[in-house]
């Protein structure tokens, strides 16, 4: 997938279909053609499309704590909507690239999962390291 193309798949709530393990059964909430099976009750997904925004690093409310960016959730997508809010949607995507290429690995369960911060997200994304 090239980089636009990545940049394209990012869910309204900062997960990255393009690199989703699923992403041959689904295209993700924003493919009107092969929508994620959650879209329906999608809680980011819906607020974005009712306030028009293109993902909630655009909302003044994030993170509200709801859906995808509650407490049960992995904090990566809170942390990916965080950089994205500040560094921009091309500079995530270029960071996991340039990961991937250096063996840290997205998705569920991988190497940006289960980290014990968002800040520490953030360091893995922009240095490759989470630090200590």
């Amino acid at each position: 997938m090239d980089k636009q193309a990545l940049i394209d798949s990012i869910a309204y709530c900062g997960l990255v279909c393009g690199l989703c393990h699923l992403k041959a059964e689904c295209d993700g909430c924003k493919n009107t053609a092969s929508l994620c099976a959650r879209s329906d009750v999608c809680y980011q997904r819906n607020c974005c499309i009712q306030r028009g925004l293109r993902g909630c690093w655009e909302c003044t409310e994030f993170p509200c704590g709801k859906d995808m960016h509650g407490p049960p959730h992995d904090l990566r997508i809170r942390a990916f909507v965080a950089f994205i809010k500040t560094e921009g949607a091309e500079t995530l995507v270029d960071c996991l690239l340039r990961n991937e290429a250096r063996g840290i690995h997205y998705g569920h369960n991988r190497d940006y999962d289960n980290l014990s911060s968002e800040a520490k997200v953030i360091r893995l994304l922009k240095t490759g390291s989470a630090g200590s």
